[in-house]
């Protein structure tokens, strides 16, 4: 293939490679919240059960309820990053892959442009 096509899809691969590392980098950002809520409910619901002060009966059972609630919300947010999680290898594979492209062809037109060059010498 000539160097000049080579080099035209070269340009087209980095552009592809670019939007997806785009998508990626959004979708990392989205998994790093998803990931930062399902510890912050955690350790909220770690320092509800660690709690050691003596209650009232009407202190444990607001405890109780907060707890459970704790627990649901980290039910949710477990399922929500479950959710996520193959989605998230999708795009990662992707970006890697567009990415990976867009470097052999930059691999493939540089060395066809160093062979047009040593013909001509």
């Amino acid at each position: 293939m000539k160097p000049e096509k080579l080099a035209a899809l070269e340009r087209i691969a980095r552009i592809k490679a670019e939007r997806e590392l785009k998508k990626f980098a959004a979708f990392n950002a989205h998994m790093i919240a998803a990931r930062a809520r399902v510890e912050s409910v955690r350790a909220a619901l770690e320092q509800s059960y660690r709690s050691t002060a003596p209650l009232t009966v009407a202190e444990a059972r607001m405890a109780n309820a907060q707890a459970g609630r704790s627990a649901r919300e980290l039910q949710q947010a477990d399922r929500e990053l479950a959710r996520l999680e193959p989605r998230f290898a999708v795009a990662r594979q992707q970006a890697a892959r567009e990415f990976g492209r867009a470097e052999v062809l930059l691999s493939l037109s540089k060395s066809a442009f160093d062979e047009r060059r040593r013909e001509k010498f």
